[in-house]
């Protein structure tokens, strides 16, 4: 009976618009005050807005009811200790793609059924992770798409396009697969193709940029595109595209090039420049078209920007791109081992972050645009973890990743300082209260980890008493500090 009027009084509150949460230091958004691009900076009605972001991308399956693998209470709980680290912006999907049997590897259940279909109790959960976003001062980043399995992403639009042919997935994270702990339904699991026919991360990709190309997977797309801008939030009444709590919508996580041609750059990162690549068209008439349905906010691509100048400079220079994105994975890259316990491993990784933000900022300098470093991560000191059970355990330290953080956030605050380009970090990625020791994965097959389903959980988690959260602390502080005194209106 306790429980039940727990959570009578919680749907009560959120109905309402009320708040169930604590004090935290972010103050409510104006629903009409939208962030703009001035030159190289984003400003709000009061001046300069500089962006302490983290990336939370499973919010709205948090929101959701229980009986859809939510939880409402976790939800409330990580967004007070996000707010109360002054984080004033979230990236979350505002996707993801089912089909027509279980799939593994992605977000489930899924928000888009098939073409033209949505679990409507998911979408509300969508409306609820950004009325109480709004609450707490922070803005969105709203993902439209994904190039990578996790949500489904391009591959599923291509698969229901081409009459639900086999998806070609890489190796994968299956949570299910041996080994197993003694208790049903904690894990471990492994990397594995169990279920699916093996193929490589290139078979993969060819196969999900075919949305460049195939008109009917890229309709389906841009259904969904309209569909979720012309919503109405079922909490606060409000349309989407006039809601300022939304800043951004992004094409998709991560897009890669559709025809690369060779490398030029630094650990076989950088493409050699192809003028004919399918990806700039379809990034052109993409962001052509959420601007037509949604005027009053920006528009970003979602690129890692590995891809190096050429691609960085032609995606991001079109008059219906606002900033450019940057994510910085070192070890995903090849640059750092996470088993690697040495100084020289550290600042191999710091050398580099700091070279790819320094050249970004320039690159972003040259076409006239911000740059935003919405992705970046490391692992803890896993080296700790070698003879255990589990590679990836919480108990293991972060003096690695602490490091790392001070340097690429600091040089991220340094640019913003020093008329550089960047306007903000947003680390990879808020696991808040969970940890793989304690993780329990629901029927639905999920444990919402900070990191996504495909990959390890813990890999890339920040937890909320992590030494991280203190230096985003430190950054957002810092920086408003620094605006109080010498930014103003400009």
């Amino acid at each position: 009976m306790a429980t039940t009027k727990l959570l009578v009084l919680a749907l009560s509150s959120i109905a309402l618009g009320t708040s169930i949460h604590t004090g935290h230091k972010n103050h409510a958004i104006d629903p009409n005050d939208f962030i703009h691009v001035d030159g190289l900076r984003l400003k709000d009605s009061k001046g300069l807005h500089y962006l302490t972001g983290l990336n939370y991308w499973a919010c709205m399956n948090l929101a959701a009811p229980a009986s859809l693998g939510g939880n409402i209470t976790r939800l409330t709980t990580e967004l007070d200790q996000m707010a109360a680290k002054g984080v004033n912006h979230l990236r979350i999907m505002a996707s993801s793609e089912g089909a027509p049997t279980r799939q593994p590897f992605r977000m489930n259940p899924a928000l888009l059924e098939a073409p033209g279909r949505y679990n409507e109790e998911l979408f509300q959960g969508l409306d609820i992770c950004l009325a109480e976003m709004g609450k707490r001062g922070m803005r969105a980043t709203m993902t439209l798409g994904n190039q990578w399995q996790w949500s489904g992403g391009f591959a599923q639009f291509v698969s229901w396009a081409q009459n639900n042919t086999a998806i070609p997935y890489p190796e994968s994270w299956n949570i299910t697969a041996p080994p197993q702990r003694t208790t049903p339904n904690t894990g471990w699991g492994a990397y594995t193709v169990q279920g699916v026919d093996a193929h490589s991360y290139g078979d993969f990709i060819d196969f999900s940029n075919l949305i460049y190309s195939n008109k009917q997977a890229e309709q389906w797309y841009k259904d969904h595109i309209a569909a979720v801008t012309s919503r109405r939030n079922t909490v606060t009444g409000r349309l989407y595209t006039e809601d300022a709590t939304i800043m951004t919508w992004q094409l998709a996580n991560e897009p890669q090039a559709q025809a690369a041609i060779g490398y030029e750059g630094p650990y076989n990162l950088y493409l050699k420049a192809n003028p004919a690549d399918l990806l700039f068209p379809w990034v052109e008439r993409t962001s052509a078209y959420i601007r037509s349905l949604a005027p009053k906010q920006l528009i970003s691509v979602g690129l890692e920007s590995k891809q190096g100048e050429y691609y960085f400079k032609k995606v991001h220079n079109f008059t219906t791109v606002d900033y450019a994105t940057t994510h910085c994975w070192v070890q995903n890259w090849g640059i750092y081992q996470m088993d690697d316990s040495s100084e020289a491993g550290l600042k191999k990784a710091q050398d580099f972050a700091v070279a790819f933000l320094t050249n970004s900022s320039r690159w972003a300098r040259d076409i006239g645009k911000p740059v935003f470093l919405e992705e970046f991560g490391m692992a803890r000191d896993n080296w700790l973890n070698k003879d255990k059970e589990y590679p990836y355990l919480s108990s293991a330290t972060t003096t690695h990743k602490d490091a790392y953080f001070e340097t690429v956030i600091s040089t991220a605050v340094s640019l913003f300082q020093t008329n550089g380009s960047y306007i903000g970090t947003s680390p990879w990625a808020y696991g808040g209260v969970w940890r793989p020791e304690s993780q329990h994965v629901n029927e639905f097959g999920m444990v919402w980890a900070g990191d996504p389903p495909h990959e390890s959980p813990g890999w890339y988690d920040l937890y909320d008493t992590d030494e991280a959260m203190n230096i985003v602390g430190r950054q957002a502080e810092k920086v408003r500090r620094w605006i109080a005194r010498y930014g103003g209106r400009e």
